[in-house]
């Protein structure tokens, strides 16, 4: 457990979440192959499950290998990823 201190004294308690199932989203555009800021936008649309810790996000592995599972075989521009995602 991890204690803080405020300006004014007063001690948290916080304890980190346990991060081994996420990714950082830059470790998920690295993984998936997009810009960083297509990650941000696949989750913004619901793609990939994360998790905010303070004032990052964490994307779940399961998550982005579901994605890889659903759009197998599919070119990385091509328009029936899309159509494969909302299937499932």
């Amino acid at each position: 457990m991890t204690t803080f201190t405020r300006r004014n004294n007063v001690r948290l308690n916080h304890t980190m979440p346990d991060l081994t199932n996420y990714a950082t989203t830059e470790e998920a555009a690295e993984e998936l192959g997009f810009h960083v800021n297509h990650i941000r936008r696949m989750i913004r649309r619901g793609d990939l499950e994360t998790m905010r810790v303070g004032h990052m996000l964490f994307v779940a592995k399961d998550s982005i290998a579901k994605y890889k599972d659903a759009t197998k075989g599919h070119d990385k521009h091509s328009p029936q990823k899309r159509e494969n995602l909302n299937k499932k």
